[in-house]
């Protein structure tokens, strides 16, 4: 009993010594793992690889590094920063950032692309040296409080036939430039994303472009293709980085020039067909700091962090050449509740910010507002245009849209985005138009007059690439073969469609005017229409006719127009709205006819064909104003209006072009061959015989070459002298269309 009470009180005693034990071994080993006696983890850097020490000219320089730390977030430069610093042949230091990189490949499986991961993440450094001889390199690494250098190396840069990157010309501020190179015209058209084979996609689109002679296209770096920054703000997306390395690379050895588009409409938009605000890391509901879209222009840890993307943007894509511009957005003017005056802020502080960073200087532009293009900050000016409400006449609007906004803003105009059909969806115009007509007529018009690119469609991967249209491109590519914009001294072309006179019945035909607006009140409502086909102020005809419901917008139609022998006015109905309306026909201020429309599907869609029907009104002989007016609740929309016997059969043929004293570009078309004509089999009277002057020519001896714009071949060649500064010109059964080089002979 005495030795249980005794080993009792010895354990009894020892107990608080045990607990006391425990404890300090429990705080040590937590303490042990914490490491908090121990310095932090210095960090280190070391270059791995060098891509070569002999760099051509304009080449690519990549070096591989090695950088090891405790760091939450290497793409966040505050907490760690690597940057080469390069000295330059002739004294200048360069600071080129490093970005973190992830290495993939890339398999097609089962008809989808599937990239696996290869190794470990590293830094990488790029850099295109725009000056030969020999430079010096060191990376420095900043983070945790530390500073770390590593070794230096040396590489030459040696003479190469590479070209620089793209510029404004100098000579011509309408066109662009290649620096240590010459000037030259875009031909192109939009491939923005990939579909479910991902880069592969690419690797088709871009070897079909590339032999149709074009070397222009435009990318969206979306949400599901390419967007780098859409799961968690501040980190990015290494595998969609490395698709659109694939991509740059890919589109330089095909030598296809990148307007990179940096944010889409959709990602500020809280609803309609392309609304993403909902799944928007910037959204407050999914971590973000904006509680509505239109925040993002004004908050300054939006603005930080946009700035922080753009940064790893122009560190891992700025060196390349092939990068014509940056677009800092597609659209937006169609984000929610947009404000010029308050994105026109955004653009010119991000654009600043953007020619500090980006030390290849390469060219900035947003779409598609136009006032946006003439910011200071923007080099070029960008606008989209669809039908099908007020485009279908394509060749008759885009002149008028290149020049004008030209005139407005004295930089480079590019449509980059356009189409018969905006619609994806309830069987669009575009899949009828099976020879691609709203494609020819779109890249010709532009370019002859005065754009330096082509029209760019968008329809790529469900029209151009499965119907094989890369016909036009090449077509239009061998025609411009040997044209240098800059050193042309192009001016528009004086040229006039010669009209018999006097003008008998047999000699006149009818005219189809179609509207160029939609819902926007137009600055003019007079449309005077000439013997010859001219159509004064044609850019401001809607394809609204506004009832009472919008005042605000009515500004309805009045033709001036010429029937010597009488005519007809026709009116082809399209849709009206859920309040349905009267279409009143006047002539010379008399009421001729009305029809009462009510609404019939339900909807409120001005492009349905709900009505798809012609109202008539008889004009008499002699000049008269006819006009088109609503005195119902709301709007109807109509496709086009016609007035038989109104004006010369001649003047049926669209002459455009470009010339200077020596040379001279023409496009030659019959307006009636639009793609809307085609879809809808109205048929197209070929123009028998019409004789065209072009004038302020230097007398002389020139060639004329008559090419087939659909063959890209020349079909003849004649010599025609020159006197009194004119040349004359012949066309005979012009169905479609035809251009024509001419050029003074031995010039």
């Amino acid at each position: 009993m005495r030795k249980i009470y005794l080993k009792r009180y010895h354990v009894k005693k020892l107990l608080p010594i045990i607990i006391v034990i425990l404890g300090l071994t429990i705080i040590f080993y937590y303490l042990k793992n914490l490491r908090l006696w121990e310095a932090p983890m210095k960090p280190s850097l070391s270059i791995i690889g060098v891509s070569s020490q002999k760099v051509p000219l304009y080449g690519l320089l990549e070096v591989d590094l090695n950088v090891t730390g405790k760091f939450k977030n290497p793409f966040n430069p505050k907490e760690v920063e690597v940057s080469a610093s390069i000295e330059t042949p002739t004294g200048e230091t360069i600071e080129i950032p490093a970005f973190c990189y992830q290495e993939f490949k890339r398999e097609l499986t089962d008809g989808g692309e599937r990239l696996t991961p290869v190794g470990e993440q590293y830094w990488k450094v790029r850099f295109t040296p725009v000056e030969v001889g020999n430079y010096r390199l060191h990376v420095v690494l900043k983070a945790a409080g530390y500073t770390t250098t590593s070794e230096e190396l040396t590489f030459n840069v040696h003479e190469s036939d590479r070209k620089g990157f793209v510029r404004i010309s100098e000579a011509d501020r309408r066109y662009f430039k290649i620096e240590n190179s010459e000037s030259l015209l875009f031909v192109g058209h939009n491939v923005c994303w990939f579909g479910a084979r991902g880069t592969f996609d690419y690797d088709e689109w871009f070897s079909a472009m590339s032999k149709a002679g074009e070397n222009i296209t435009r990318i969206w770096m979306a949400p599901w293709a390419f967007g780098i920054e859409w799961r968690k703000l501040g980190y990015y997306d290494l595998a969609e980085a490395w698709r659109l390395d694939y991509v740059v690379r890919k589109a330089e050895e095909e030598g296809i020039y990148i307007i990179l588009c940096l944010m889409n409409h959709g990602q500020l938009q809280s609803g309609g067909l392309t609304g993403q605000w909902n799944e928007n890391p910037y959204n407050v509901k999914n971590g973000g700091s904006l509680s509505k879209p239109e925040d993002f222009w004004t908050d300054e840890n939006a603005m930080d962090l946009f700035k922080r993307r753009l940064r790893y943007i122009v560190d891992r894509w700025g060196y390349s050449t092939h990068i014509l511009a940056w677009e800092l957005w597609n659209e937006v003017e169609l984000t929610d509740n947009y404000n010029f005056g308050v994105v026109a802020k955004w653009h010119e502080e991000i654009a600043e910010y953007m020619r500090k960073i980006d030390p290849y200087k390469h060219l900035i532009t947003t779409s598609s507002d136009p006032r946006l293009g003439g910011l200071n900050g923007m080099d070029f000016v960008t606008v989209h245009k669809y039908g099908p409400q007020s485009f279908k006449d394509i060749a008759g609007a885009i002149p008028e849209i290149v020049e004008s906004l030209w005139v407005s803003y004295g930089k480079p105009v590019l449509i980059t985005e356009f189409g018969a059909d905006w619609r994806w969806f309830d069987n669009p115009y575009y899949y009828r138009d099976v020879e691609g007509v709203e494609l020819h007529n779109g890249i010709w018009s532009s370019i002859l007059s005065g754009s330096a690119s082509t029209s760019m469609l968008w329809w790529w991967d469900n029209y151009i690439h499965p119907y094989n249209l890369y016909g036009h491109f090449r077509a239009l590519s061998n025609y411009l073969k040997g044209v240098n914009p800059e050193k042309s001294g192009f001016v528009k072309i004086q040229a006039k469609v010669l009209i018999p006179s006097p003008l008998r019945g047999e000699d006149l035909t009818e005219i189809t005017v179609y509207p160029s607006l939609g819902w926007v009140k137009p600055e003019a409502n007079v449309f005077k229409i000439d013997v010859d086909g001219r159509v004064a102020n044609i850019s401001q005809l809607s394809s609204f006719i506004h009832g009472k419901a919008h005042p605000e917008l009515k500004n309805n139609p009045t033709f001036i127009v010429s029937v010597p022998y009488g005519g007809e006015a026709i009116i082809h109905v399209n849709s009206v709205s859920r309040s349905g309306a009267t279409l009143d026909l006047y002539i010379d201020n008399l009421l001729a006819k009305r029809e009462v429309f009510g609404d019939i599907d339900g909807k409120n869609d001005a492009e349905a064909g709900e009505y798809d029907l012609d109202v008539e009104v008889a004009v008499p002989p002699g000049v008269h104003e006819v006009r088109l007016d609503n005195s119902g609740g709301d709007w109807l929309t109509f496709d086009y209006v016609k007035f038989t016997n109104a004006i010369a059969k001649q003047s049926k043929v669209r002459a455009i072009g470009l010339k200077n004293e020596a040379m001279a570009l023409l496009w030659i078309q019959n307006k009636d061959h639009t793609w809307w004509n085609v879809v809808n089999n109205i048929s197209i009277e070929p123009v028998e015989k019409a004789e065209i002057e072009l004038y302020s020519f230097e007398n002389g001896s020139y060639m004329v070459e008559y090419w087939d714009t659909y063959a890209g071949a020349i079909l003849k060649a004649e010599e025609t002298p020159v006197a009194n500064g004119k040349v004359q010109i012949t066309v005979e059964n012009l169905e479609k269309d035809i251009a024509l080089k001419i050029y003074r002979k031995n010039s």
